[in-house]
């Protein structure tokens, strides 16, 4: 018998086509992410509701014979079936079987193992349901399995259930003071209120007044038992806040897995579909051009809580997770031919360069741009494939540089000055001394180079170097914003005729360099985006 076993055992690990089969069959039950499970479940819920709305109808009309017998055989046969095959992928009885030979186990104690095993599920609560569901009788008990099939059901019964703690104290609080209710009110209105006969009067009293749902059929008549009553109803509004509080609590917890689970149904469902890795101030402006001026599908993805809403605020498809999860990949990357491209826009090179690496492995001809933060890791970006890195501030210095260029032909006396040299500048200063443009670089901060020029803002003398400067065009990049706002209100309010021009990178930024009086705003993100979207456009679809 020992032997047997174990052939059956290995003849079912070897078996392609079973374990294949036995595969399919799991997806098809347990995997809410199939293609083919989302049609199964539509199906199965529509045969639950139809069974209950025969049981409801079937009370007040007469249901014709052949209706009858769908719901009788038919569904009743579907939901055995579906029970046997549910009952089948619960485990895998040959990897047991095999396992516990492998420990020298004996055969008492291997069928004993494979019992336990199945016997978990018989008796576990959703294996009542299925069970009873299959009983004609049993139909009302037919809208419980909707719990197989309704993901967001699901999740919120889980939610619920990592609230045990919160729940089981409260059962513990309510069953005390319920019974300690109906105590005193059996003992001082027992004999005098006629509506209580019984000490299960008294508790059905307590139970109605604690939950404030009060019928009215029992209400007492001392004075003590209406103290009692008051008492009751305040410790029942108390209760019912901290429920609603706890359950409030456990849905939001599980409310952004739910959106990201409908995002991630409806990425399957769309064409050509541009992933971004990243919600910031890069991401939220890439976003804005996809939608506004493309026909591409934009989906987000952010595992910043704050800006994984503002996505879904500004209706993008957000999945709330880490872009370098293998979870998250593996989930957007189920159905990969209607995906475009894939862009990672993290400050972080590490962070990028991961998930350049995590999109690779699933497919190594995806189409993935990338934002790089320090150029000296650009040779590290090549060596594994992407296709396109964007630094922003490379951008940003080749606008404004070439819009230095076109100034000094219309004046090439125009001398131009630089506040500031550190990343948001610096490259820019340097092209223009490498191109022998004649450049002042001012800076607060000591930088240990001799062509910048220091200059300390708390001191009144700064005034002077600023009104030596009115027929220059200015460049504010200072590291500190708030003194690039300073510079150009100080430019201005000194009969300043030259230019100002400011390197922004936010839109706010933008406002407030406008207001204080920058003639020319170069916006990092603005002008990064715009550069992500021509390298998109250059993609053959």
């Amino acid at each position: 018998m020992r032997s047997f076993l174990i052939q059956a055992a290995i003849r079912l690990k070897n078996n392609i086509s079973y374990q294949n089969k036995k595969k399919f069959t799991s997806e098809l039950l347990t995997n809410r992410e199939t293609s083919y499970t989302k049609y199964f479940d539509a199906v199965m819920v529509i045969l639950i509701l139809f069974s209950a709305l025969i049981l409801v109808l079937g009370k007040t009309y007469t249901i014709p014979k052949s209706i009858l017998f769908i719901d009788v055989y038919v569904i009743s046969f579907l939901f055995l079936a579906e029970y046997l095959l549910r009952f089948w992928i619960y485990s895998d009885v040959h990897q047991e079987v095999l396992e516990l030979e492998s420990r020298g186990k004996s055969l008492g104690e291997i069928f004993f193992k494979i019992f336990k095993t199945k016997i978990k599920y018989i008796f576990s609560l959703t294996g009542i349901i299925d069970f009873l569901a299959i009983f004609p009788q049993f139909r009302i008990i037919r809208l419980l399995k909707l719990y197989h099939y309704l993901y967001g059901a699901k999740t919120l019964l889980k939610a619920l259930s990592k609230k045990e703690f919160e729940f089981k104290f409260l059962g513990y609080i309510l069953l005390t003071v319920i019974f300690s209710f109906a105590s005193v009110i059996y003992v001082v209105e027992f004999g005098i209120n006629e509506n209580i006969t019984s000490f299960l009067d008294a508790l059905y009293w307590a139970l109605v007044t604690v939950s404030t749902v009060g019928y009215g059929d029992i209400s007492p008549v001392t004075d003590v038992g209406k103290m009692v009553a008051m008492l009751g109803i305040i410790f029942g509004i108390a209760m019912i806040s901290f429920v609603t509080s706890v359950m409030v609590s456990a849905f939001a917890e599980r409310f952004d897995e739910l959106r990201t689970h409908s995002s991630i149904n409806a990425l399957y469902d769309l064409k050509n579909v541009v992933i971004l890795n990243g919600y910031g101030y890069l991401g939220s402006r890439i976003a804005h051009y996809i939608k506004e001026e493309t026909d591409y599908n934009c989906v987000v993805i952010e595992e910043n809580k704050d800006k994984s809403n503002r996505a879904f605020d500004s209706s993008h498809l957000t999945i709330y997770g880490d872009g370098c999860s293998v979870e998250v990949m593996r989930k957007i990357y189920k159905n990969e031919t209607n995906i475009l491209a894939m862009l990672t826009l993290k400050s972080s090179d590490i962070d990028n360069i991961y998930f350049i690496l995590n999109a690779k492995s699933y497919n190594k001809n995806s189409i993935v741009f990338s934002r790089i933060s320090h150029k000296h890791l650009a040779l590290q970006y090549s060596s594994i494939g992407t296709n396109k890195v964007i630094d922003p501030y490379a951008i940003i210095h080749n606008r404004a540089y070439h819009y230095i260029i076109n100034q000094l032909q219309r004046n090439n006396r125009l001398k131009i000055s630089v506040f500031g040299y550190g990343q948001k500048s610096k490259n820019l200063a340097d092209m223009c001394i490498a191109a022998g443009i004649d450049v002042e670089i001012y800076d607060n901060v000591e930088r240990n180079v001799a062509h910048v020029l220091p200059i300390n803002f708390e001191d009144e003398k700064h005034l002077e170097i600023l009104k030596g400067l009115s027929h220059n065009l200015i460049i504010c990049a200072m590291d500190d914003e708030a003194i690039n706002h300073y510079l150009a209100i100080s430019l201005k309010v000194n009969e300043f005729n030259g230019k100002i021009i400011a390197l922004s990178d936010t839109k706010q930024k933008n406002r407030q360099l406008k207001l204080a009086g920058a003639d020319v705003i170069f916006d990092l993100y603005d002008e990064s985006a715009k550069e992500f979207i021509l390298q998109l456009a250059k993609i053959k679809v």
